[in-house]
């Protein structure tokens, strides 16, 4: 296995695209094939479905993914040291959030940890509860932003505890309403977020309901919080969110649902390093004044 099998594979995964990784890394369409192709022999797996239309990641190529992004960079920090970099001393920093949505509150902490730590090289990575619990818990994750419950490894701290909310049009019948019952929204169209973006909590009557509704109702079940959102705005049905999900949007109404089972929301960590304890404390401010 080499950095260039490496670099390959990572460039292909990222754009799903292998003519613009060849074009993007200087190397003719047959090279970084070729690459590929002897990384998956020398692995014993396939890492890619192609045809002449798409190409996509298998379930092997995802979880090879970020194995591939770590050897790569560990690789490139020994060859700075070895070539007197000013990144010799860098450190990966690999924080998992399960909506881009935190994106926004990750911005400003990292902007002050490039200035008072800048050996740090942050990675962030967006996947779903599950994807997220299972790197956390193979140490491919230095830090997590997610709902309670991920792991009990390391250390966790709560931010806050959210509802869930029924997200529409202001012209909707129900849009005036202060809160909302199931009753009130059993017979409406309902968007909802996919099972494996909120894990289920035995006894949350809210999704008790939902598994129900989906039985004899239109039930729409969104990829991410965005589509829900988009799906409202076009008059599909209601959005089902939780809290910290919700949009601030002058184009819809934001209703919260009762006897909902109040969910934790919070980051796991494993280590106090100083830079791990100066993003946990800031994001903290942060993410509070957001909320």
């Amino acid at each position: 296995m080499t950095s260039q099998q490496l670099q390959c594979f990572i460039y292909v995964a990222e754009r799903l695209n292998f003519t613009k990784a060849a074009e993007a890394l200087y190397l003719s369409v047959p090279t970084v094939t070729h690459h590929i192709k002897n990384l998956e022999e020398e692995i014993g797996t396939q890492l890619f479905y192609r045809n002449s239309r798409i190409v996509k990641l298998t379930e092997q190529g995802e979880k090879f993914y970020y194995d591939a992004k770590d050897i790569f960079l560990k690789i490139e920090d020994v060859k700075n040291q070895f070539q007197g970099s000013e990144q010799s001393e860098s450190v990966l920093f690999r924080i998992g959030c399960m909506s881009e949505k935190e994106f926004t509150k990750i911005k400003p902490v990292l902007r002050q940890i490039k200035e008072n730590y800048s050996y740090i090289r942050p990675k962030i990575i967006a996947k779903d509860f599950f994807d997220l619990k299972n790197l956390y818990e193979n140490q491919q994750l230095e830090l997590v932003i997610a709902t309670y419950d991920l792991s009990n490894q390391g250390v966790y701290k709560r931010l806050f505890k959210y509802q869930s909310y029924a997200v529409m049009l202001p012209d909707h019948f129900l849009a005036k309403e202060s809160s909302l019952t199931f009753d009130q929204i059993a017979e409406e169209n309902l968007i909802t977020l996919p099972p494996k973006s909120i894990p289920f909590i035995k006894g949350n009557k809210f999704q008790e309901f939902l598994a129900l509704h989906a039985q004899d109702h239109i039930h729409i079940v969104s990829e991410n919080e965005g589509e829900s959102i988009l799906l409202a705005k076009c008059g599909y049905g209601i959005a089902l969110l939780p809290g910290f999900l919700v949009p601030k949007d002058d184009e819809l109404i934001c209703i919260p649902i009762n006897n909902t089972k109040n969910i934790e929301y919070g980051l796991y960590y494993r280590n106090n390093d100083k830079h791990i304890r100066y993003f946990v404390n800031e994001f903290t401010k942060i993410f509070n004044n957001f909320n």
